[in-house]
C-alpha cells in the first residue's frame, strides 16, 4: 500500500511527540512513585519521632515503663495519628520479641506484630524497583522502624522499637490520582500534534509535490526544466537550485558529458586544555598575592589603603578557585553543602556586579527577601556561577541598562534565583549552544563560564533555564533545592 508524504509527514511528527510524551511520562510517574516514598517516610518519621520523645519522657518518670506505655493516653493518642496520615495502616510500640506494648488497635496489645519488609530498603530502591513495589498486586505492608534505645537504670540499651506500617496500596492509589492530570495533558498534547502536524503537512508538500514533479521530468530525460516557488522562503532558494542543476545538466547533456559533484564535511574539533594550564595562572597567583602582602605591610599606616588591598586579595582568591573549578571541570566535585540565603549570595557579588555595571552605566537592581528559605549550596561555587551570569548581562548592556537580581520561592522545596537584563539578547539558534563547552559569541570568549554554571547548578540538582529576545534583553532563571 502506497503511503503519502503528507502522511508520512503526520505520522512521523505524531510518533516523535508520542515517544517524547512517553519517555517523559515514564519518567514522571518514576520519580512521582520516588517522591511519594520519600514524603511518606518522612510522615511516617515524624509520628515515630513523635512517640520515641513520648516514651522517653515516660522512661524519666520512673516506675513500670511497660506498663507506662499500654496505659498512656497521650501516647495512645500520637499512635492514632497514624490513622489519619496518608498511606499509614498503624502504628505500634513493640518489644524485642514483637510483642505489642500499644497498638493503634487497643485490641493487638499483648500479641505479637507480623512480620513485614522494612520500608526504608523501598525508600533507598530504584526508581524501577519502587514502581514496581508500588503496583505489586494487591499491595504489600511495609514498616518504618525506630529502635528504641533507653536507659532504664542499667545504661542505654535497645528495648524495642516503634513500628509504622505503610501500604503500597494506597501509594499506588494516590499515585495514580497524581497521574490523571499529567494523562489528560498527554492526550492533550498528541491530539495538538496530529492537528498542527496535519496543518504543516498541507502547507508543506505543495512545494514538494511542485518539486518531484520536476524531478520526474528531468527522469524522463527532458532538459531546461524550471520550477517557479512564489513564496519567498528556502523552497525558493531550492528552486533557484534545482533550475541551475538544470540548467547544467543540458549544457552537459549536449556536451555529451554528465559529472557528479561530491560534498565534504569538515569537523570542528574543540581545543582540550591541559594541566599545564594550571602552572601557567597559579605561578603568577601566587607571585601576586606574595607581593600584595608586602604592599599591605608597607600601606598598612596609609589611610584608605586597606579596603582595596583587601578587594584585591579578595578577587584573587577567587581567581584561584575559578582556575580550581575550571581544572576540575571532568572530575567529580566535593561540595560542601550548606543552608546559604540567596540575598547573601547576591550581597557577595554585589560590589564586583556593580563595580563592572558603573563602567557602561547599568542599573543594578536586588530583589531577594529576607524572609526566604535558605538554598542547600555549595556558597563559593553558588556565588561563582551567579558572579558570571551577571557579569555576562553587564557585558551584554554597552550602552547601559538594568540588571535585576532577584531570589522568590517555587513551591515548598525549592528557590528560584533570576538574573535578568535589558541587553543585546541571544540569538535563537545560539539558545541551545550556550551552555556548550567552548562555545562563545565574544571575540576574546573562552567558551568556559556557561559551561560551569551548568555544571554547577546540575551539581546542586538544580535547573537552569534561558530565555531571551534580541534586542530586549536575557533572563536566567536557576531553580535550586531549598535547605
Amino acid at each position: 500500500m502506497r503511503i503519502s508524504v503528507r502522511t508520512k509527514q503526520v505520522a512521523g511528527f505524531t510518533a516523535i511527540v508520542f515517544a517524547v510524551v512517553a519517555l517523559l511520562g515514564g519518567y514522571y510517574v518514576l520519580k512521582l512513585g520516588d517522591v511519594l516514598i520519600r514524603e511518606t517516610r518522612t510522615r511516617a518519621d515524624l509520628i515515630a519521632s513523635g512517640i520515641f520523645q513520648r516514651i522517653t519522657q515516660l522512661a524519666q518518670e520512673g516506675g513500670d515503663l511497660r506498663e507506662a506505655i499500654t496505659t498512656d493516653a497521650g501516647l495512645q493518642t500520637m499512635l492514632e495519628l497514624a490513622g489519619y496520615s496518608p498511606n499509614m495502616m498503624y502504628a505500634a510500640v513493640v518489644d524485642r520479641d514483637r510483642v505489642i506494648l500499644a497498638h493503634i488497635d487497643r485490641t493487638r496489645v499483648g500479641t505479637t506484630l507480623d512480620p513485614a519488609d522494612d520500608f526504608q530498603s523501598l525508600v533507598e530502591a530504584s526508581h524501577w524497583e519502587q514502581a514496581r513495589a508500588i503496583y505489586t498486586r494487591g499491595g504489600t505492608a511495609r514498616e518504618w522502624r525506630v529502635p528504641l534505645m533507653l536507659d532504664v537504670g542499667v545504661g542505654p540499651q535497645e528495648f524495642g522499637s516503634i513500628r509504622v506500617g505503610v501500604t503500597t496500596l494506597l501509594l499506588q492509589d494516590e499515585l495514580e490520582a497524581a497521574l490523571t492530570p499529567a494523562l489528560i495533558t498527554a492526550g492533550v498534547l498528541l491530539l495538538g500534534a496530529v492537528l498542527v502536524s496535519t496543518l504543516l503537512a498541507r502547507w508543506i508538500s505543495r512545494p514538494i509535490l511542485l518539486l518531484r514533479a520536476g524531478l520526474a521530468r528531468l527522469g524522463q530525460g527532458e532538459t531546461g526544466v524550471t520550477l517557479d516557488f512564489t513564496q519567498q522562503d528556502e523552497f525558493a532558494d531550492l528552486g533557484e537550485s534545482f533550475n541551475a542543476v538544470s540548467a547544467r545538466l543540458a549544457r552537459e547533456h549536449a556536451e555529451g558529458e554528465i559529472s557528479r559533484s561530491t560534498l565534504s564535511r569538515k569537523l570542528a574539533a574543540l581545543g582540550r586544555v591541559s594541566s599545564g594550564i594550571a602552572h601557567e595562572v597559579k605561578n603568577p597567583l601566587n607571585a601576586m598575592r606574595i607581593h600584595l602582602e608586602l604592599l599591605r605591610m608597607k600601606t598598612a599606616e596609609v589611610p584608605g589603603t586597606h579596603d582595596h588591598v583587601q578587594v584585591l586579595a579578595d578577587q584573587m582568591r577567587r581567581l584561584d578557585e575559578v582556575v580550581l573549578g575550571f581544572l576540575s571541570f571532568t572530575k567529580s566535585e566535593d561540595l560542601v553543602i550548606a543552608p546559604v540565603a540567596a540575598r547573601e549570595l547576591f550581597d557577595e557579588i554585589v560590589p564586583v556586579v556593580t563595580a563592572e555595571a558603573g563602567k557602561t552605566g547599568v542599573r543594578v537592581d536586588v530583589d531577594a527577601p529576607n524572609d526566604l528559605p535558605p538554598i542547600a549550596g555549595d556558597r563559593t561555587l553558588l556565588a561563582q556561577a551567579l558572579l558570571n551570569l551577571a557579569i555576562n548581562a553587564c557585558h551584554a548592556m554597552p550602552k547601559g541598562g538594568r540588571l535585576r537580581l532577584i531570589a522568590r520561592r517555587k513551591g515548598a522545596a525549592h528557590i528560584e534565583l533570576i538574573v535578568e537584563d535589558t541587553g543585546t539578547g541571544i540569538a535563537p539558534d545560539h539558545l541551545e549552544k550556550i551552555f556548550n563547552l567552548y562555545f562563545t559569541t565574544k571575540a576574546e570568549g573562552s567558551g568556559v563560564g556557561l559551561a560551569l554554571v551548568y555544571r554547577t547548578i546540575h551539581l546542586h540538582d538544580g535547573d537552569i533555564d534561558v530565555q531571551s529576545v534580541p534586542g530586549s534583553g536575557t533572563t536566567f532563571t536557576i531553580t535550586l533545592p531549598a535547605a
